[in-house]
């Protein structure tokens, strides 16, 4: 197990010798028991509680509420709780497909949430329904945590999470009509080159059906997102002007009445 001073910890968890004392004085990270002369020794296991309480205190966690998890945790969670805890703190949101479990304690601060306004269990649920959250117990899987990121950073801004879900319950078949437009568009492509139930049987057939999936994937996906990034300008445009007309009628209004 590697050997650190206070500085060298520090500098190997991304923070400041002051806020390694700090967070001892606090009672979140425990003071080692070792010492060299006078300089404390740290070792690997506060090198991954820094790590923990870093990410913690960016996704919106106190120091006081992460003292109380850290205390239940130590005291009465079970191993497969904590570790979830720290691959969830730890790992990147924005990959997709690859599921982040926290405990079910923990979910209202991943989603955004703070202490007057937990996330409702009817929320949650609607998450499992629509694939995007399975609940086992006292834990939660997000299993496209990307998508659950970007709610959590528009649930800080004071979105809505319940219109969150329904924004995206909304979308959903939308987008799966698109896909299956250009599902259809392959499988009719396919039947008209080679017949009905026709199936690769040769190296360069499969490679040439690959090949065209593929591309047909990659233009489905330009197309939507560049069709969409200008549908989404052009809306903009429209609401943004009818908002600033009706923003200016109520100033002009004002004005009159004082």
């Amino acid at each position: 197990m590697a050997e650190y001073r206070i500085d060298d910890l520090a500098r190997a968890a991304g923070t400041t010798s002051r806020n390694v004392r700090a967070y001892q004085e606090r009672g979140l990270l425990p003071t080692p028991a070792r010492r060299s002369g006078r300089a404390l020794i740290y070792d690997d296991s506060h090198l991954a509680r820094l790590k923990i309480i870093d990410a913690l205190l960016q996704r919106g966690f106190t120091t006081g509420h992460i003292a109380d998890f850290i205390t239940s945790w130590e005291t009465g969670k079970d191993l497969t709780e904590i570790l979830g805890l720290q691959h969830a703190v730890t790992a990147t949101w924005g990959k997709a497909g690859d599921p982040v479990t926290v405990p079910r304690e923990l979910v209202h601060a991943f989603l955004g949430g703070d202490d007057d306004r937990p996330v409702a269990d009817h929320d949650l649920h609607r998450l499992s329904e629509l694939g995007l959250a399975r609940i086992d117990d006292d834990l939660v899987e997000f299993t496209r945590p990307e998508l659950l990121d970007t709610f959590a950073a528009l649930h800080r801004y004071g979105f809505d999470l319940h219109r969150l879900i329904d924004v995206f319950a909304a979308m959903m078949p939308k987008v799966e009509e698109i896909a299956r437009l250009m599902i259809t568009t392959a499988e009719e492509q396919i039947v008209a080159q080679h017949g009905p139930g026709w199936l690769p049987d040769s190296a360069a057939e499969i490679a040439a059906t690959t090949a065209l999936l593929e591309h047909l994937r990659e233009l489905g996906m330009s197309v939507v997102q560049s069709t969409f990034a200008q549908a989404l300008e052009q809306v903009l445009r429209a609401e943004l002007g009818a908002y600033l007309e009706v923003a200016a009628g109520n100033r002009v209004g004002r004005v009159n009445i004082e």
